[in-house]
């Protein structure tokens, strides 16, 4: 992770934010039983912290840096399905998809704490939350590990490829 210390410090703190939202996130889906309510609830009002945390961080930072946040467009879109290079735009889309819908889970679950009715939105907007994150972890997995699995699948099929002898 080479680069400035300001880089290396944001990178950390996105990577711990990251941490944070996911387990509490994590904690609350398994926990949405009644026998683990208290739970729940504590890992639910953590989830909205760390996006609250994050929106404000993010709307404050103006420098181009990881903790600013994303800002998909669809020009950059466009641009990059041109040239192909620079930083997936479907990173931005991911995550501010991501923050939403995460989001709105926790905020509906915080309502739901008064508002019994809101309970059922509240779980289907957790279920639904599942397959964009699903869709996050897919993603980023292909773009950081997909490429190269997929290189050494094709020199592994084909033999007459330089890359096979290694």
């Amino acid at each position: 992770m080479a680069g400035p210390p300001d880089a290396r410090l944001h990178m950390t703190l996105l990577k711990a934010w990251h941490a944070w939202l996911a387990g509490a996130f994590l904690v609350a889906y398994v926990t949405a039983g009644e026998d683990a309510y208290r739970i729940h609830q504590f890992a639910g009002y953590a989830v909205l912290a760390a996006v609250v945390v994050r929106a404000v961080a993010g709307l404050l930072i103006a420098a181009p840096t990881p903790l600013r946040l994303p800002r998909p467009s669809w020009r950059a879109t466009r641009d990059w399905l041109v040239a192909r290079k620079g930083r997936h735009p479907l990173f931005a889309l991911f995550a501010t998809a991501l923050l939403v819908v995460v989001g709105l889970v926790a905020f509906s679950g915080a309502l739901a704490d008064g508002t019994p009715w809101l309970e059922d939105p509240h779980e289907a907007i957790a279920e639904a939350s599942l397959w964009v994150i699903g869709g996050h972890i897919v993603f980023v997995t292909y773009m950081y590990a997909g490429t190269k699995w997929l290189k050494r699948i094709a020199s592994r099929l084909m033999p007459g490829n330089k890359e096979s002898a290694s």
